[in-house]
């Protein structure tokens, strides 16, 4: 509108300068338009052929580690930039260091802003180092460019929708064998019915019947003893082991979220899930937690695969602190398709009397329960016949060790640097019986 009326007013002054013979007045008005017009031809081609990129070294990465981060901006035409702004939504779970972070007071409150000019043809890259500082989902963008005439009459701004994103790994402590009962280990384990034989495991040798398969024949032995004899293996089975992750942490919805407890059930999810892949395990997920930029909740079926681990840490690192539904009806769900013999491990903040229910059904049903409480002190109700390790204080030691926060008490407690495993010990030492209910 400004432009139009300076458009008019110009060819008025040109307009009485001819009529009156006024050289100043048509020279000023000539000017007045040929200003009016270059804007116009800034505002419409001022980002024409202008080109900007995000550059991640990786796009993948655990708590604390750096990444290089690289901005691109490039001007591929005649028409130079003279200014040009770039306001980039930045997640608070990433640092640049160096950069320009600003608020803005909305949900998505640190603009990374960026001010520089580009010549024609011209190409103008920024580095930074980023470090992964939170966990989750982190996405950058989408970046806003603002740029104007060089008159000042006119400025023009384009929001390009290009996203990129770093998923931040949970962490992942060591928690050895310390929470788990020597009864009932997650695995591999001698079974009364053996559902097959671990060829690796030689037992005994005895006579050979017709029903043996041929290649289980001990062609050494049988020429010993005159008489065909038969290898015997080690009956196993493979117990199957569900993470049931629990992301409410308060019992009624209008409480809120405790994002300490959260963070803390996440980290013993990851943390059972490396447990479970360093040994071989078949395991998988089942939460009530919703990810990230998502409506629905986390699942990764039970498997063995090498990217088995992989699947279930990028589920969690984007677990947000909310659910759309309870543990209780994941746990439903699940339990009608949960292999026989499988091992079901419980990972909560809170413990109702509708989850007590369920966990009872469970063990009805013939599976194995162990709870890994992660709220503070003691669950709010018993767990009967369940046995339960209340870790929740461990991890909150662990975090203070990494320098990821922590809470008070025993502040000392990992001076040199120990991993949760120890800090269990120790409390286990001071809670016989893990705190079972």
């Amino acid at each position: 509108m400004i432009n139009e009326l300076w458009f008019f007013v110009a060819a008025i002054l040109v307009l009485i300068g001819l009529v009156s013979s006024q050289g100043l007045l048509m020279v000023l008005g000539s000017m007045v338009i040929i200003m009016t017009l270059t804007a116009k031809l800034w505002e419409k081609y001022a980002f024409r052929r202008v080109t900007h990129y995000r550059t991640l070294s990786q796009s993948r990465a655990f708590i604390g580690d750096t990444l290089e981060y690289t901005v691109t901006l490039s001007n591929d035409k005649v028409l130079p930039l003279i200014w040009v702004d770039m306001e980039d939504p930045f997640p608070e779970g990433l640092q640049l260091i160096g950069a320009k972070l600003k608020g803005t007071g909305i949900e998505v409150n640190r603009q990374h802003s960026i001010a520089t000019s580009l010549l024609p043809y011209q190409k103008a890259s920024w580095k930074y180092t980023l470090k992964c500082a939170a966990r989750g989902y982190h996405r950058i963008g989408p970046v806003r460019l603002r740029s104007g005439d060089i008159f000042g009459f006119t400025s023009v701004e384009v929001h390009l929708s290009a996203l990129d994103h770093v998923l931040v790994y949970p962490r992942v402590v060591d928690l050895d064998q310390l929470i788990f009962p020597e009864q009932n280990p997650m695995g591999d384990a001698r079974g009364k019915r053996p559902l097959y034989q671990d060829q690796s495991r030689f037992l005994a040798l005895r006579d050979y019947l017709p029903t043996d398969p041929m290649k289980h024949i001990d062609w050494k032995a049988s020429a010993r003893h005159q008489s065909l004899q038969t290898k015997v293996f080690e009956p196993v089975v493979s117990l199957k082991v569900l993470i049931a992750m629990n992301a409410t942490t308060s019992e009624h919805s209008w409480q809120g979220s405790n994002l300490a407890f959260f963070e803390r059930t996440v980290t013993a999810a990851a943390s059972v899930a490396s447990y479970c892949s360093g040994l071989g395990y078949s395991f998988g997920l089942a939460s009530n937690a919703v990810a990230s930029f998502s409506g629905k909740w986390l699942t990764v079926p039970l498997g063995s695969a090498t990217t088995q681990l992989t699947m279930v840490l990028e589920a969690l690192a984007m677990a947000g602190p909310y659910s759309v539904t309870s543990i209780v009806d994941v746990l439903k769900g699940e339990r009608t398709t949960l292999p026989v013999g499988a091992t079901v491990v419980l990972i909560t903040a809170i413990v109702t009397r509708s989850l007590v229910q369920e966990v009872a059904e469970i063990k009805e049903r013939g599976y194995q329960v162990l709870v890994l409480y992660t709220g503070d002190g003691s669950p709010e109700m018993d767990l009967a016949g369940v046995e339960v390790f209340r870790v929740g204080r461990a991890l909150r030691l662990s975090d203070t060790d990494t320098g990821n926060g922590g809470a008070d008490g025993d502040a000392g407690a990992g001076a040199n640097g120990r991993d949760v495993g120890n800090v269990l010990e120790k409390i286990r030492g001071n809670t016989p019986g893990g705190g079972g209910g």
